[in-house]
């Protein structure tokens, strides 16, 4: 039992240190001569990066940070083979990189917020399923009125749209665990919620 989550090991590490891609931080120097670490809210992703740095860096790390997600999800697939083992091993993979992306090796373990590694990820995993994870943190959005603790609180809906997608544990523990990742780096946006901030976008 123990040998068998060992062998998933690799990918985890590899999911991580593809993650740990600073995408933001290299889009914000390049295009703007910025250091995303000390513009807007300091949060080393795509939101912050197209709020205050521009629409081009905005955009081009939103596509690096997917493709991260992606291209970490595919290379485990692809080295794990089909079936049970290659789908475990690309959730693993998966779940590392957004833990990666959320706390970057290359930048003193600072990073973003995952959700663009995550949906990346999903792309690949269950392309259609990218639709249900948006429309949740749509609602979650719509109802709390405030863009990042909105798409906190619709993550908190993922677990349960893997699991219903998946009908198994398998699913529901891989939603889980990216939801506790990606809410890691939500603790400051509700505790501005609570202090009555509301930011649509």
């Amino acid at each position: 039992m123990f040998s068998e989550y060992v062998g998933y090991a690799p990918y985890a590490v590899g999911g991580y240190l593809l993650g740990s891609f600073p995408s933001a931080f290299i889009t914000s120097r390049l295009l703007a001569q910025k250091d995303i670490r000390t513009t807007g809210s300091g949060n080393v992703g795509g939101m912050n990066a197209f709020r205050n740095v521009g629409v081009l860096p905005g955009i081009l790390t939103a596509l690096l940070d997917a493709g991260k997600g992606a291209l970490a999800v595919s290379l485990a697939r692809q080295a794990a083979g089909p079936g049970n083992a290659g789908l475990v091993a690309a959730m693993v993979a998966l779940v590392a990189a957004v833990l990666g992306h959320n706390y970057m090796l290359y930048l003193g373990f600072r990073g973003g917020k995952g959700l663009g590694a995550s949906l990346g990820g999903i792309l690949v995993l269950w392309p259609a399923g990218v639709v249900y994870l948006l429309a949740a943190l749509g609602i979650g959005i719509v109802l709390l009125r405030d863009g990042n603790a909105g798409t906190g609180a619709g993550v908190m809906m993922w677990p349960f749209v893997l699991w219903y997608h998946g009908h198994s544990l398998t699913w529901l523990w891989f939603g889980l665990a990216m939801g506790v990742v990606i809410l890691s780096r939500h603790r400051k946006d509700f505790a501005a919620y609570r202090h009555g901030r509301r930011q649509v976008i």
